[in-house]
């Protein structure tokens, strides 16, 4: 289907095909085989890396030069940067340009979905990165990226939820430990 940096295979930018990987499996009808299933979860895991600050410079300089005209295909870029930095409040920038995208832009929707997905997981904001997920496995059910990031999705959020009801669980033992003492000590002062 293509990349999810459009162009970058036509060598617009010396390090896009550096950043470039496929959106999902070519042929739907395709089986898709172990070493596919791993090139996918390894493309997905590439994207925790941060971009190099000279990289993401690159992609803010061309962002900044075309000022109020911003063109649909830099901002993206410039988004897309900023979802694989390292620093919340570049993350949190590339959720916002990217939701701008989304709703101006109706035939970016779908490049879109995933790095709003994938920057709302690296925000902690479960939730909405599962919405936007799923909305691109509507799409595109062979999608790896997504069936993978949905995973990630999923344990994550199984992760937490068991950290809660564990850390609830260590408190109520508390109160009843605390209470089980003043419940004795009022019954020896009697």
């Amino acid at each position: 289907m293509g990349s999810l940096i459009p162009n970058c295979a036509a060598g617009q930018d010396e390090h896009a095909a550096d950043w470039c990987f496929p959106a999902d499996a070519a042929d739907a009808e395709r089986s898709v085989t172990e070493e596919d299933a791993r090139r996918f979860l390894d493309a997905l895991l590439c994207l925790a890396d941060s971009l190099k600050p000279e990289e993401l410079q690159v992609l803010r300089s061309r962002y900044e030069k075309e000022g109020e005209f911003v063109g649909v295909q830099t901002k993206f870029n410039y988004a897309w940067g900023l979802i694989k930095s390292s620093l919340r409040q570049d993350q949190q920038t590339g959720v916002r340009l990217l939701s701008e995208i989304f709703r101006v832009a109706p035939e970016r929707r779908r490049e879109c979905l995933y790095y709003l997905a994938l920057g709302n997981y690296k925000l902690g904001i479960y939730a909405e990165a599962r919405r936007y997920n799923d909305q691109l496995l509507d799409l595109e059910p062979m999608n790896m990226q997504a069936s993978s990031l949905k995973e990630l999705i999923d344990d994550k959020v199984a992760r937490e939820g068991l950290m809660g009801v564990a850390i609830l669980s260590g408190v109520a033992i508390a109160a009843g430990v605390v209470g089980g003492m003043l419940f004795r000590g009022v019954g020896r002062k009697r």
